[in-house]
């Protein structure tokens, strides 16, 4: 029949006496698995917190720079008013100088000039 008990000696060095530890073989099972439980535990919950502790770094870079580029859109949307008050500006002046020198817009240049290919007379002429 096979023994329900470990048996363990511990021997002391200092007194020379010898002590008898007796466990349970199903506690020693139930021991085992709870040590392993625990010890998978720490290790499942130490592995998330680094996941954490990742997300969190990522997190608080991100946030870094959605503030720089808060700063930069509000920099660029007062550059873009600049302009275009300046344009406005331009644009009135435009209107001044065309007054002042009787133009009327009608008159204003052609962006079509210098454009195209070869005369049509010197085509003829060949012929």
């Amino acid at each position: 029949m096979e023994s329900e008990y470990f048996n363990f000696l511990i021997f002391d060095h200092e007194t020379s006496r010898t002590r008898r530890l007796r466990i349970n073989k199903e506690t020693l099972k139930i021991g085992f698995y709870l040590l392993a439980f625990i010890l998978l535990s720490t290790t499942f919950f130490f592995c998330d917190y680094i996941q954490v502790k990742k997300k969190s770094f990522n997190l608080n870079r991100l946030s870094q720079e959605i503030q720089v580029q808060k700063s930069q859109v509000q920099f660029f949307s007062a550059r873009i008013e600049d302009l275009e008050k300046k344009l406005l500006k331009l644009k009135d002046a435009d209107r001044r100088i065309r007054i002042i020198a009787n133009l009327e817009r009608g008159q204003e240049t052609n962006p079509f000039i210098g454009m195209g290919g070869p005369s049509p007379f010197l085509n003829h002429e060949k012929e």
